[in-house]
C-alpha cells in the first residue's frame, strides 16, 4: 500500500515537471531561457515517471534499466543544452528583452570561440595589400589605450615596433589586446583603404 502511494506521487510529481515543461517552452522567450525549461523541469519529470516504472515493477532488471536511462540523461542533458545554448549565442539568436544582464558581453571571440576575461589575450593581425593602415606610423594609427603591438613579422624576420616604425603590406601584427577593445582594433587594422587613395610617397616628384 505505502508502495503504491509512492508510485502514484512520482507519478504525480513527474507528469507536474512534464507539464510544466511543455508549458514553459511556450510560454519562455527566446531559446536560452527555453532551454531551462527542457534541462530541468523534463528530467526531473522524467526521472520521477522512471522511478515509479522501477518501483511498480519490482524487477532488477527493470530496475537497472530506468538506473541506466536516468544517468544517461542526466549526464547527457546539460552538454547537449550547453551547446545548443553556445551556438544560439555565436549565431546572434536575440536575447529577450526582459534579460538585462549579459555575462558574455565583451568577453566571447566569434573568431576563436573562446571566452576570455578582461585580461589582454595575444592576438594576430595581417595587413592585406589595400589595408588603410598600410604605409602608416603606428603612433597614427589611433590604437586605444592598453593594446600592444609586441612584435611585427616581416618577409621571414621580424621588426620591434616602435612609434615611428611604418606598416607595410604582408606584415602580421601580434598584439595583445583587452576583448572590450577587440572590436576598435579589428576597425582600424582591417580597414581597407578608399579606391582611388593615392600614397604621398608614390606621386612622382
Amino acid at each position: 500500500m505505502i508502495v503504491d502511494v509512492i508510485e502514484g506521487a512520482l507519478l504525480m510529481i513527474g507528469c507536474l515537471f512534464m507539464l510544466l515543461a511543455a508549458v514553459g517552452i511556450l510560454r519562455m522567450p527566446d531559446l536560452f531561457t527555453r532551454l531551462q525549461v527542457t534541462s530541468k523541469a523534463s528530467v526531473l519529470g522524467m526521472t520521477c515517471i522512471l522511478s515509479a516504472a522501477a518501483l511498480h515493477f519490482g524487477e532488477p532488471a527493470v530496475t537497472i534499466r530506468a538506473v541506466v536511462i536516468i544517468a544517461f540523461v542526466v549526464l547527457t542533458m546539460p552538454v547537449a543544452t550547453h551547446m545548443l545554448a553556445r551556438a544560439g549565442y555565436t549565431t546572434n539568436v536575440p536575447l529577450a528583452p526582459e534579460t538585462v544582464v549579459n555575462e558574455l558581453a565583451g568577453q566571447y571571440d566569434p573568431t576563436t570561440h573562446t571566452l576570455a576575461g578582461n585580461e589582454p589575450r595575444s592576438r594576430t593581425f595581417e595587413l592585406g595589400p589595400g589595408a588603410a593602415v598600410v604605409g602608416k606610423r603606428i603612433a597614427e594609427l589611433g590604437l586605444p589605450p592598453g593594446v600592444l603591438i609586441r612584435v611585427i613579422h616581416r618577409e621571414g624576420g621580424t621588426v620591434v615596433p616602435r612609434g615611428q616604425t611604418i606598416l607595410e603590406a604582408g606584415d602580421r601584427l601580434e598584439a595583445l589586446v583587452e576583448p572590450a577593445a577587440l572590436g576598435r582594433v579589428r576597425e582600424i587594422l582591417e580597414a581597407q583603404a578608399e579606391k582611388g587613395t593615392v600614397d604621398p610617397g608614390d606621386q612622382p616628384s
